[in-house]
């Protein structure tokens, strides 16, 4: 198991100087007290740095190593720095040295301007460089740094084990696999799986020397290439894929932990396209106005046009009458058009009447051409008043108003609100510009995610095609093939029935690894709840826990405060599990649990592993409590003591 003794820092973030911190070598518990921004976080980049020659910075993201550096002595002109970390694992004693400085002849301005460089000493002796990276390597494989350095807001990540479609707990669910040792199975596997197609191969070289079958041991052959060369490329895809994965997850976790930020944005820019629209409909809503109040001022006249306009219907009546009358004498007069009556009662008309009736005619000719003058010009006015009377719904006027006045207001809410949202975005500064470019390339990523896995899904069927083809040739050999096909054949099945065995095997193993890893967490899990209703925890194949009942029904909705215990549960059951254990290094894994679960999960922390170190500021974990509740398993108390902004002191209490 490995045990870290001690590590010393020179000029590493705000430990100036040379400092150390030693752990107590008895298994239990150091605590480690520091206010915000005095370097707790900075000690487990410490450690990180040391193993991997990395820093994570915001997001988990790999930080810029010209940062790191001790900010006063880098005003002083005086760059780079170092760890020391002081280790022992499988009865052997470590002291690996990793160290940062300046190019030669550089003033360092930023990451590449530095030289990493590390050698390592085991038992006194120095190890050359392959050997300390393949040491390093098995002692503390970088993939499962996770569940021994994290803090408190990583935890969180482990809710993405639920979700068979999240890319960051297919990450971990791997991670957690490789600390369980599931790899040398599945290695095993796949290497059974080169040697059936190499046996696969000898069978067709067999096949192609004997003149039987020589024929079919070249088809053989050709689709043995073909399927090579199907594998070969499916094998780099599914490495890309997996590297997508890993990147869509890295950014994920970046959005996630910059999702207040995230949130400011989206909201800002939807305000933007709200103000947009808003704009549009103001822009309407005025011209509507305006179409409206173009005769808006015909509701001042629209009384007195009515009364005019029944005057002169009265006029127009009398004058349509009397051009009636002229024209019903003029008919009647006309003596050679139809017989003498009375177009009204149609009684005959004498000729004293026909004569009365002709000069009655001709005296009124002269007046007719008059009357219809008259009625035309009663008509043109008639239109324009009907038209000055015909006013605009004082209603719906009103209602336009009405709206424009609420979209001007709710444009200026938005406006408003935008304008606050683009002050606290400029006050973030680059993290802004770090976000976009974040949410840019996630969305690249998912596209390449998408047609690599379109990709991969054709490569595999033309595999299963090739696989048939191959199944096809076999058949046909089986009855033709000699003594020597039929030697190589027995091999290549004795090969194949290996591989199955392997591929039972793993899955088998993984199934009673969740099935002990469950009962595990289970069993933490029930020492750290303060819910009495709650009877345990159930694992899914990617080792995601949900909470159970002790009616038997999941608990589907999981406060942030659950999910951190359940998450220590899963930390602790892997402990349990795992081949390769370690120390947990923990930063500030309090924050979100009340007062109760804070005491469990303190007096849970010796039973997780031999060796933990809590990183937390004294509002977190009072030294009280925690002396009272570790008691003989508290060995150890440091504190960050702050002297500037920028300088920090390791002190032993």
């Amino acid at each position: 198991m490995l045990r870290i003794d001690r590590v010393e820092l020179e000029d590493f973030g705000p430990f100036k100087g040379r400092q150390a911190i030693n752990l107590p070598e008895a298994p239990g518990v150091a605590v480690v007290y520091g206010e915000n921004m005095r370097g707790k976080t900075v000690l487990l980049n410490a450690i990180r740095f040391a193993l991997f020659g990395k820093v994570l910075g915001r997001a988990r993201r790999e930080g810029s190593l010209h940062t790191i550096g001790n900010w006063e002595q880098a005003a002083a002109g005086q760059y780079g720095f170092e760890v020391v970390l002081q280790f022992q694992d499988e009865g052997s004693q470590y002291r690996l040295t990793r160290s940062c400085r300046p190019r030669s002849g550089v003033v360092p301005e930023q990451h590449s301007d530095y030289d990493v460089k590390h050698f390592l000493q085991r038992d006194g002796e120095v190890l050359g460089p392959g050997q300390a990276i393949a040491e390093i390597e098995r002692i503390m494989p970088e993939k499962i740094a996770r569940f021994f350095l994290f803090d408190g807001e990583l935890l969180q990540e482990y809710e993405d084990l639920l979700r068979n479609e999240s890319d960051m707990g297919r990450q971990i669910s791997e991670s957690i696999e490789q600390i369980l040792g599931v790899p040398v199975l599945t290695r095993s596997r796949a290497t059974l799986a080169k040697l059936l197609d190499d046996y696969g191969k000898k069978e067709a070289k067999s096949a192609q020397a004997n003149t039987i079958t020589s024929e079919l041991g070249t088809q053989m052959n050709v689709l043995l290439d073909q399927r090579q060369v199907l594998q070969d490329g499916l094998d780099d895809m599914e490495v890309s894929l997996a590297q997508l994965r890993e990147d869509k997850a890295d950014l994920d976790e970046q959005l996630r932990r910059n999702e207040r930020l995230t949130a400011m944005m989206d909201k800002r820019d939807m305000l933007l396209d709200a103000i947009e629209s808003l704009d549009e409909q103001i822009e309407a809503r005025q011209a509507e106005i305006a179409i409206e109040m173009r005769v808006a001022w015909k509701s001042l006249v629209a009384a007195r046009a009515s009364d005019l306009t029944g005057g002169l219907r009265d006029r127009e009546r009398r004058l349509q009458l009397q051009k009636m009358r002229h024209e019903v004498l003029r008919a009647s007069a006309d003596r050679g058009v139809g017989p003498d009556k009375c177009p009204t009662c149609f009684q005959v008309l004498s000729d004293e009447v026909l004569a009365q009736m002709e000069e009655a005619a001709a005296g009124e000719a002269a007046k007719i051409e008059d009357i219809e003058r008259q009625l035309r010009d009663i008509q043109r006015r008639l239109d324009a008043l009907e038209d000055a009377a015909r006013v605009s719904s004082e209603t719906g006027l009103r209602m336009l108003w009405s709206d424009l006045d609420r979209l001007k207001r709710d444009r200026y809410t938005n406006e408003d609100e935008a304008s606050e949202l683009d002050r606290r975005l400029q006050e973030a500064g680059d993290d802004q510009g770090a976000v976009r470019q974040a949410q840019y390339e996630q969305e690249q990523t998912v596209k390449k995610i998408a047609l690599l896995e379109e990709g991969i899904g054709e490569q595999e069927d033309a595999l299963a095609e090739n696989e048939r083809d191959l199944e096809r040739v076999r058949a046909r050999l089986a009855s033709s093939g000699g003594a020597d096909v039929e030697g190589a054949r027995q091999r290549r099945r004795l090969c194949a029935e290996l591989h199955g065995l392997f591929d039972q095997a793993v899955a088998r193993y993984r199934d009673r690894l969740r099935r002990s890893v469950e009962a595990d967490a289970t069993e933490l899990f029930l020492q750290l709840t303060t819910e009495p209703e709650y009877a345990g925890l159930r694992i899914n194949e990617s080792y995601g826990l949900t909470i159970l009942h002790q009616d038997g029904s999941e608990i589907p909705v999981r406060s942030a405060g659950a999910e951190h215990v359940v998450a220590l549960s899963l930390v602790g059951a892997l402990q349990k599990n795992a081949p390769l254990r370690g120390p947990i290094f923990i930063d500030s894994p309090f924050g979100r649990l009340d007062t109760q679960h804070t005491r469990n999960v303190i007096s849970a922390l010796p039973s997780m592993t031999e060796q933990v170190c809590l990183l937390v500021y004294e509002e977190e974990l009072r030294p009280q409590l925690a002396r009272e509740l570790l008691r003989g398993q508290l060995h150890a108390e440091y504190s960050l003591r702050r002297v500037s902004a920028r300088h920090t002191e390791l002190e032993e209490r």
